[in-house]
């Protein structure tokens, strides 16, 4: 009687069985970071699947990076925020007086949640502030360089003898100074989305276990469409909002930047466009005030048709 080979070990099939993942942003150079071209494979391989009849699965996604993940973006949070997190889910004596000390509690939890949600995506946001920047600025040269350019031909720059291409030079600078700008651009927007995406799981997992915490007496007086309201639209909101924090600054410099800009190329008459931003600044606050109001009470209504 032979004996049955023995089955293969756990290590063997996967190993076997399992093809490498594909090299995603984690193994990109920073030239391929730039300009997206680690994303270049997974498309290659969708345009070849689809002319031979096929689609991808998902096996042929680029992995997501360990950054990105649920449980580490979680923990992060957590840890960041733990005194927040016991306030949030302790109702004891303590934890009464603190808020009653505190002015009622809303102040405390907005600070511990920022400040949770900082330690989560503070150093992305801070960098994608940086590039934010150095993209404002190189906007900045864009009507200094055409200025420039326009007034080397009017001179006739480039055509004469001694070999001068000043007005080449200032063409190719202006080239250069797009293509960063593209460039800066690309990378600021991936910055804030993934920050946003991040803050999102991060408040999204921090309420569905607090949700799994409550105990029964908790749970009668939170209705299903605030934990719902409070897991999609909330955390969607504040998805939403962290790719537009840097334009409460960036606006306000813009602004500035453009305005010196035109003063120095068509003078005071620039200013009747300053007035005009000025007079419809309120106009446009007064609207979205009235948006923002209307928002809160279609939550209501949005929390009462869930428990329907």
């Amino acid at each position: 009687v032979v004996a049955a080979p023995p089955p293969p070990s756990l290590t063997t099939i996967t190993t076997t069985a399992l093809p490498p993942p594909p090299a995603g942003e984690d193994a990109a150079s920073l030239p391929s970071r730039l300009l997206f071209l680690w994303v270049h494979p997974l498309f290659a391989a969708a345009s070849r699947l689809r002319a031979e009849g096929s689609a991808l699965q998902v096996s042929d996604l680029i992995p997501l990076p360990p950054v990105d993940r649920a449980r580490r973006v979680a923990s992060r949070f957590a840890f960041d925020a733990p005194d927040g997190r016991k306030a949030a889910s302790a109702h004891d004596d303590d934890a009464d007086e603190e808020k009653t000390k505190s002015g009622g509690g809303g102040g405390g939890g907005g600070r511990a949640l920022r400040a949770a949600l900082w330690g989560v995506i503070g150093g992305r946001l801070a960098f994608a502030g940086a590039v934010k920047l150095v993209n404002t600025l190189l906007q900045f040269t864009f009507p200094l360089l055409v200025s420039a350019i326009l007034t080397s031909i009017e001179d006739g720059g480039g055509d004469d003898d001694d070999g001068s291409y000043y007005g080449y030079g200032l063409a190719g600078m202006l080239c250069g100074f797009m293509a960063l700008k593209a460039a800066t651009e690309n990378m600021y927007f991936h910055l804030v989305n993934r920050a946003g995406y991040q803050a999102k799981v991060a408040v999204s997992v921090s309420v569905y276990e607090k949700a799994l915490r409550l105990t029964a007496a908790e749970r009668a007086g939170r209705t299903v469409g605030e934990l719902v309201n409070l897991l999609q639209v909330d955390a969607a909101k504040i998805e939403m909002f962290v790719p537009q924090l840097h334009v409460l600054w960036d606006g306000a410099l813009q602004i500035f930047g453009y305005m010196a800009i035109l003063y120095s190329l068509i003078g005071w008459p620039c200013l009747v466009g300053l007035a005009v931003m000025l007079v419809a600044g309120p106009v446009q606050g007064a609207i979205m005030g009235r948006l923002f109001g209307m928002n809160r009470r279609m939550a209501a209504h949005t929390d009462a048709r869930v428990d329907a």
